[in-house]
């Protein structure tokens, strides 16, 4: 692979992004259904409470938030490949900015939904209590942790060291580690825009 089909697959990334964006559909999701109950107490059960759908603003501005980050994944691929190279500051100022995009995309991911939990079966009635998570025989909302947002953070990590090791490999001007480290960059690109996409829990286009 040379340096130029490096930074052509490392470049596309943002506007693989900028289609994603632009298709994808912010879909409802449906709470899963309650476990059959017998015949005669269906009529007494209350349906379970839907699940929030994603908040089309919030998806917005966090795929705004990737955009900025792939498209200084694209800058600063360019500037590795570019005859002559950038200096060593101008490197390391590109390098600043994706920090700060990194930051901003943590930042932009919305707080997990709160999901139902429990069910609106009444046991423990004979004894007068309630099961967990029901209130009057409704399941309460409430926050459920979601280990996704996790996976974006060591997605985004990743990506801030692989691209550090970039610039290092640009400013001691060996090209075998400068293709090495865009190789690189390319695949935690990858990674940080699926986690992101994962993360909304928006369905993908069809």
């Amino acid at each position: 692979m040379s340096l130029h089909r490096a930074r052509a697959m490392v470049t596309s990334v943002a506007v693989a992004a900028a289609v994603t964006a632009g298709t994808l559909t912010v879909g409802t999701a449906q709470a899963a259904a309650p476990a059959a109950a017998p015949a005669a107490s269906v009529s007494a059960q209350p349906a379970a409470l839907p699940v929030a759908a994603p908040d089309p603003a919030a998806t917005l501005k966090t795929l705004g938030a990737l955009g900025a980050v792939t498209q200084l994944v694209g800058a600063l691929a360019a500037a590795a490949t570019a005859s002559p190279p950038p200096s060593p500051a101008a490197l390391q100022s590109q390098l600043g900015s994706l920090t700060t995009a990194d930051q901003a995309l943590t930042s932009a991911v919305p707080a997990a939904p709160a999901l139902p939990v429990g069910s609106p079966a009444t046991s423990g009635t004979a004894t007068g209590k309630r099961s967990p998570g029901v209130s009057n025989g409704l399941p309460l909302p409430v926050p459920v942790p979601v280990p996704v947002p996790d996976v974006l953070q060591t997605a985004l990590t990743k990506l801030q060291t692989d691209a550090t090791a970039l610039v290092a490999a640009v400013t001691s001007a060996n090209p075998a580690q400068v293709l090495a480290a865009l190789t690189t960059v390319a695949t935690d690109t990858v990674a940080v825009v699926t986690a992101t996409v994962t993360t909304l829990g928006v369905p993908a286009p069809v």
